[in-house]
C-alpha cells in the first residue's frame, strides 16, 4: 500500500466531496473471503502474509474492529510495536466494545509500552533537500508581490514620487498628484506623463526555491531545522524582483504519546529589486496535543521586524517606500484533522495580532486561514485554500499623522482576501508537477482608500531528495 502524500500548503481552501461506497453485499462477501484467508495464515504462523491481507481489508472497511484487532496482534508478532499501538489506541476509543475486549486491549497496550521503554532509542539524523522551479503569469504584479498581510512584505498601493524640485507627491489611482501637506495637482501641470505608472503592469515571472532540512530525533527531544531560499524574477517589472532567506529552528519535547511542547526561532531577510527590505526575527512557544477531534496547536509569538527604506529611480524622478520598525505579539490556534479514510486533510488557523510600529501606524488584527487537501489517487492530490486578514488602526493617531482635523471621521480598516487552489501530480519518488491559481483582493482605508485585485497562475515542478 502506497503512503498517502500530503503536499505543503501555500495558503487555505474550501472543497466538498461525497463518495459512494461499493455495494454492501459485495463488500460483505469480500470481507468474509479476505478475513478467512488472513486467519488461515495466522493459524499457520505466516504473519507477514496475514498482515498484508488484514491491512488491505482494513483499508477497505475501516470500521471492522475485529480486523483491526487481529492486525494489531499480528504486528506484535512481527515486532512492529508502533504500528500495533496505533491500532490499539484507535480501538480504545470505540465506545461500544465489550468490557472483556477493552480489558485485553488495555493489557496489550501496557505490554507494548513496557517493551518500548526497555528498548534503547538511538538518535536519528535526517537530511533532505526540496526544490522547485515554476513559471507563471500575474495580471497585477505591483499589487501582488507587496501583500504584506500574506507575504510579510509592506507596501503602498501606489508611489511617492520625488520631483526635480525636491517635493514629494503621492500618485492617486485616479490620476492626480497630491503632496503630504495636502496640495493637489494634475500631472500635466508639472509637465510629466505618469500614465505608465497608472496602468496595471502585467508580467510573467520565474519562481525558484530550495529548502534544506535537517532533523534530529532523540529519546527526549526532537530538533527540526529548515533553511529556505526563494527568488521571484519578473520579466517586465524588475524592481519588484524578490529574494527571501528564511531560517527556522524548532525544539520539540514530547510529554506523552499525544502531547508535546515546542519553542521555535525564526530569522528572515528579504530583498526587493536587489535592495535589503526586511529583517525580522521571531520566537514562538507552542503546545500541541491530539484528540479524536483532531490535532490542536496553541501558540504565542513575538516578532521584531525592521523595514528598510527603498528608493527606485524612474528617469528623472523616483518613488520611495519608507522604512520603519515594527514589533508584534500574536496568539493563535491551529486545528488539523483527517477524514475519508485519511484521504482528506482539513486545516484551520486563527491568529490575533497586535502591532506597534515606529511610524505610528499601530494596529490590531486577525488572520483566518482554512485549507483542504484531498488525495484523489496515490499520485494526484488537490488543494484549496482561503486566507483572510483584517487589521484595525483605531489605536493610531491617524488625524495627527495625516494633518487632519481632530474631529475628522476617518475610516481605519485594512483587509485582504486570497482564494487559491493547486493540483499536484507525483511523477516518481523524487519528482512532482503542479499547477496553481489564486485570486486576491485588498481594500485599505489607511492607504488613501486603495482597492486592488490580482490573479496569478503558476506551473512548475518540485523535486525532493
Amino acid at each position: 500500500m502506497k503512503t498517502i502524500r500530503i503536499i505543503p500548503l501555500v495558503i487555505g481552501f474550501l472543497v466538498s466531496s461525497q463518495f459512494l461506497l461499493p455495494c454492501f453485499a459485495n463488500a460483505q462477501n469480500e470481507t468474509k473471503s479476505v478475513f478467512e484467508q488472513a486467519m488461515y495464515h495466522i493459524e499457520r504462523g505466516e504473519w507477514a502474509e496475514a498482515e498484508t491481507l488484514l491491512s488491505y481489508q482494513l483499508s477497505q472497511t475501516p470500521t471492522q474492529h475485529r480486523v483491526r484487532l487481529e492486525l494489531a496482534l499480528t504486528q506484535m508478532q512481527l515486532a512492529k510495536l508502533t504500528e500495533a499501538k496505533t491500532h490499539l489506541l484507535a480501538l480504545q476509543q470505540v465506545s461500544n466494545l465489550p468490557d472483556n475486549v477493552r480489558f485485553n486491549i488495555d493489557f496489550l497496550l501496557n505490554e507494548i509500552n513496557q517493551q518500548q521503554s526497555k528498548e534503547q532509542v538511538k538518535p536519528v539524523h535526517e537530511w533532505g533537500l526540496v526544490g522547485s522551479i515554476a513559471s507563471g503569469y500575474d495580471d497585477n504584479v505591483r499589487f501582488s508581490f507587496g501583500d504584506y498581510f500574506l507575504d510579510d512584505d509592506p507596501y503602498l498601493d501606489s508611489f511617492y514620487f520625488v520631483l526635480p524640485d525636491g517635493k514629494e507627491y503621492f500618485i492617486s489611482d485616479k490620476g492626480y498628484l497630491y503632496s503630504l501637506d495636502g496640495e493637489i495637482v494634475m500631472p500635466g501641470e508639472l509637465g510629466i506623463d505618469l500614465s505608465p505608472f497608472l496602468e496595471k503592469p502585467n508580467t510573467t515571472f520565474i519562481e525558484s526555491a530550495a529548502l534544506i532540512k535537517y532533523n534530529y530525533f532523540g529519546q527526549n527531544v526532537n530538533w527540526k531545522n529548515n533553511f529556505l531560499v526563494r527568488n521571484i524574477d519578473n520579466a517586465d517589472f524588475s524592481d519588484y524582483d524578490k529574494l527571501l532567506y528564511k531560517l527556522d529552528s524548532e525544539l520539540v519535547w514530547p510529554l506523552a504519546s499525544d502531547k508535546e511542547i515546542a519553542v521555535q526561532f525564526e530569522q528572515r531577510n528579504q530583498y526587493r529589486g536587489g535592495q535589503p527590505q526586511i529583517k525580522s526575527s521571531a520566537l514562538t512557544l507552542g503546545y500541541r496535543f491530539f484528540f479524536d477531534s483532531g490535532e490542536w496547536h496553541f501558540y504565542g509569538q513575538y516578532m521584531d521586524r525592521s523595514f528598510e527604506t527603498i528608493e527606485v529611480q524612474f528617469g528623472d524622478f523616483s518613488y520611495t517606500n519608507y522604512g520603519f520598525d515594527n514589533k508584534s505579539w500574536a496568539l493563535g490556534v491551529e486545528w488539523n484533522k483527517l477524514f475519508y479514510n485519511n484521504r482528506l486533510l482539513a486545516k484551520v488557523q486563527f491568529e490575533f495580532k497586535n502591532n506597534d510600529a515606529s511610524d505610528g501606524l499601530n494596529y490590531q488584527g486577525g488572520i483566518l486561514k482554512t485549507a483542504l487537501v484531498y488525495q484523489i489517487t496515490d499520485d494526484l492530490s488537490a488543494v484549496g485554500y482561503v486566507h483572510f486578514f483584517q487589521q484595525d488602526y483605531n489605536q493610531s493617531d491617524i488625524e495627527k499623522m495625516y494633518g487632519l482635523d481632530a474631529n475628522s471621521d476617518i475610516a481605519s480598516i485594512d483587509k485582504s482576501l486570497r482564494i487559491g487552489s493547486k493540483l499536484d501530480y507525483q511523477l516518481n519518488e523524487h519528482l512532482s508537477a503542479f499547477l496553481s491559481a489564486d485570486w486576491g483582493e485588498r481594500s485599505s482605508d489607511i492607504y488613501w482608500g486603495v482597492h486592488s485585485s490580482t490573479v496569478r497562475v503558476k506551473l512548475g515542478v518540485n523535486f525532493e531528495f
